[in-house]
């Protein structure tokens, strides 16, 4: 007489396996927005620190010069050269080797030496005439930021559509939310930091046009540049009228509504980053 043996199987039944995914779809759902709020808290950590870093080296740079670099977009002065790239240059130099102290800010690194435009940053020729090599990069001051603090990317590296006859072969810096990508790398970079020189003699903080450049304190026009601006592809400047509006709002401190109306930081300058959606102004 045979006796039948009692096999143990080991196993999920198909209930018990559907029960197991449910609780981690479940899980995930709660999870995932958690930790897409952990990643945008860091991106604004580490877009206060960069800010807090590039306000300690424009003090710096003051100390050493006397003022902020200019912000205004004047062609005739400085060339098509925005002051996005103005600030990249006053930080780490137009070559990374630090700012040389006969800048005039113009675009295409010139400066009146000897009575003719000449280019200034040659730290490996020198200017015939008037500087070697070696006294070229002595010259210097900075870079008052370290280049990986900096976050600066050749504003032709971008992958943005870029309106106006910029020089685009000139750094700027970009913020920590990586919008664009970096051509030349291949890696997702931010978007230029948009810089603004306060001007103390003027008192307003008013969105109508005409007062732009005429009794702001902050103008508008600095980085958006009569249409000739950096940004099109990320942050669509192309209605000045509203896009103004949204700027002189946002930087309108309310502690001081006037008449009149004043700005923050009506002393010194705006750092202005495009922020987690690339869209400046929101």
């Amino acid at each position: 007489m045979k006796r039948e043996t009692n096999k143990i199987r080991f196993g999920f039944t198909l209930v018990e396996l559907l029960t197991v995914l449910a609780v981690v779809g479940i899980l995930l759902g709660l999870l995932v927005p958690a930790l897409n709020q952990v990643g945008k808290t860091a991106a604004k950590v580490k877009q206060k620190a960069q800010f807090h870093a590039i306000g300690t080296a424009l003090e710096t740079f003051r100390n050493d010069y006397g003022d902020y670099p200019p912000s205004e977009w004047d062609t005739p002065t400085y060339g098509n050269y925005t002051a996005s790239q103005r600030l990249a240059e006053a930080i780490i130099g137009r070559d990374g080797l630090g700012f040389h102290p006969a800048s005039e800010f113009r675009e295409g690194g010139l400066a009146v030496i000897n009575g003719a435009d000449t280019p200034i940053y040659d730290a490996i020729t020198g200017i015939p005439g008037y500087q070697t090599a070696a006294e070229n990069l002595a010259s210097r001051k900075g870079p008052y930021l370290e280049l990986e603090s900096a976050n600066a990317v050749k504003l032709n590296q971008l992958s943005l559509s870029i309106v106006g006859p910029l020089n685009k072969n000139t750094y700027v810096l970009v913020d920590m939310y990586k919008q664009v990508k970096n051509t030349a790398t291949g890696k997702d970079v931010g978007l230029p930091i948009l810089y603004y020189k306060a001007n103390k003699l003027r008192i307003g903080n008013s969105p109508a046009t005409p007062a732009w450049d005429t009794v702001n304190t902050y103008s508008f026009n600095d980085s958006f540049c009569d249409g000739s601006g950096i940004i099109t592809s990320n942050g669509d400047w192309s209605d000045p009228a509203a896009n103004a509006s949204v700027f002189y709002n946002a930087i309108q401190n309310p502690n001081f509504p006037g008449p009149p109306a004043r700005p923050y930081r009506a002393e010194s300058f705006l750092l202005h980053s495009a922020g987690p959606d690339g869209l400046y102004g929101t």
